[in-house]
């Protein structure tokens, strides 16, 4: 019985551990990308994209959430594609995009601005590997 207790209880623990952590839902499907020239044009356009929305209001967060669908793509495929430095920043950049992407979808003013700060550094210190 105590066995049966403490399994249980693990059990419940584990479980309110993986209902706590927070994920995107899935709203757009996006094609993988499969050349270089296409990750940077999409990488260098959704930058762009993001970059341009001055103003953090509630229309704006929910643009910035969809860009991140391509994002993400063309962050993941220098994830698989590039090594050494190039891929360390891109495996950074990739937990940066997804912490948009999630805060940008709930509208969190706040803290998608502070992963933005954090993801054009990333950016631009990628720049010099792609």
């Amino acid at each position: 019985m105590k066995y049966l207790l403490l399994t249980f209880t693990l059990l419940f623990v584990a479980n309110i551990k993986v209902f706590a952590e927070e994920r995107a839902v899935q709203h757009k499907v996006v094609a993988d990308i499969t050349t270089v020239d296409e990750a940077k044009r999409v990488f260098l356009d959704t930058t762009e994209q993001i970059r341009s929305k001055t103003q953090l209001n509630q229309q704006t967060l929910h643009d910035i959430h969809f860009i991140t669908y391509s994002l993400e793509k063309s962050v993941a495929f220098y994830v698989e594609n590039l090594e050494g430095k190039g891929r360390q920043i891109a495996k950074k950049m990739a937990v940066v995009v997804e912490h948009i992407h999630i805060n940008s979808e709930n509208n969190r003013k706040r803290e998608t601005k502070e992963h933005l700060k954090n993801y054009f550094q990333l950016a631009a210190a990628l720049k010099t590997y792609i």
